[in-house]
């Protein structure tokens, strides 16, 4: 593997490779600007993979589902990018004061930075038993096949447990979602979409207090207000929202319950970093305002480094 060469200072070093960095590194390249694109996994995108459902509320085009958005973004990364993303590359830390970042794969540091690190799934707090390990799945996409048929638990009230049970409707013999509040977050519209289906029960106010089964899943013990019952099912799906990744940096920054804080210029609280897409607060969690952000992002970064937007 290739390491990084530490003597080169970049213009802007883009820490994350979703949809806030890589439309900030595009309209920074584009402008002539020396970048490079830190990403941990193996492919750019960060959480569209998790999008099960068409995807209708972007107006550059219509995607079948996220995974579909993140393949077209990946073209163009490739494209016009080329090898200044680099994939499998993992943070290990950050020095904002510095703009330096430690990776895996060497050390970059840059007059500017761009933290673009977006969400991860946040996971179950129960404890997990080992034999049910393999039951309770974070996403659903990549499992339709093994699901047909099946039984399955979706816990959640966001828009992601909403539409992972319309998705799956078509896949199950039955879904039941619980809800731990006593009413959705998600959409309305596709809230009552849910509430329409055959295939879909609802309930709210309700918790998973165990899992039960012979070596695999069998059914999970529901607490639900004053009550308690048994729901049959072979896997789990957890819905539960994301948590920002920002632990590696959020000490060194004004932030806000992991997020950072940014002004209308996506600048943060250090001079010449920047922050875009799901950590940046104030924000909305939309493929819409992650690019936005990075592009808007971009053109502060552009006045940072002496042209004019």
């Amino acid at each position: 593997m290739k390491l990084s060469d530490s003597s080169h200072n970049y213009d802007l070093v883009v820490v994350g490779g979703g949809p806030a960095g890589i439309s900030c590194a595009l309209e920074c390249h584009e402008n002539a600007l020396d970048v490079v694109v830190l990403e941990r996994e193996k492919r750019v995108g960060g959480q569209l993979p998790q999008i099960p459902s068409p995807v209708y509320n972007f107006a550059a085009g219509f995607f079948e589902n996220g995974e579909q958005m993140r393949d077209q973004m990946e073209k163009v990364a490739q494209m016009f990018l080329t090898d200044r993303v680099k994939t499998g590359c993992e943070v290990l830390s950050v020095n904002l004061s510095k703009k330096e970042v430690v990776t895996s794969q060497g050390t970059y540091t840059g007059k500017t930075i761009l933290l673009s690190t977006g969400y991860r799934v946040r996971r179950l707090e129960m404890a997990i038993p080992d034999e049910y390990a393999g039951d309770v799945l974070y996403r659903s996409g990549i499992h339709r096949e093994e699901l047909k048929g099946k039984e399955v638990v979706i816990i959640g009230s966001g828009d992601s447990a909403v539409f992972t049970a319309l998705d799956l409707a078509e896949y199950c013999s039955h879904i039941t979602v619980l809800a731990r509040s006593n009413m959705f977050k998600a959409r309305p519209d596709i809230v009552a979409r849910m509430h329409d289906s055959k295939i879909i029960e609802v309930h709210t106010n309700s918790v998973v207090t165990s899992l039960r089964g012979n070596g695999k899943l069998e059914s999970v013990i529901v607490s639900n207000e004053s009550t308690e019952f048994e729901v049959k099912c072979s896997k789990v799906i957890a819905k539960l929202g994301y948590l920002p990744n920002t632990e590696l940096f959020s000490e060194q920054l004004e932030s806000s319950r992991g997020h950072i804080i940014v002004n209308p210029q996506f600048a943060t609280s250090i001079d010449g970093v920047f922050a875009a897409g799901d950590i940046a607060q104030p924000g909305y969690d939309r493929v819409a305002f992650a690019v936005g952000s990075g592009v808007m992002a971009a053109r502060s970064i552009r006045v940072v480094l002496g042209q004019t937007p």
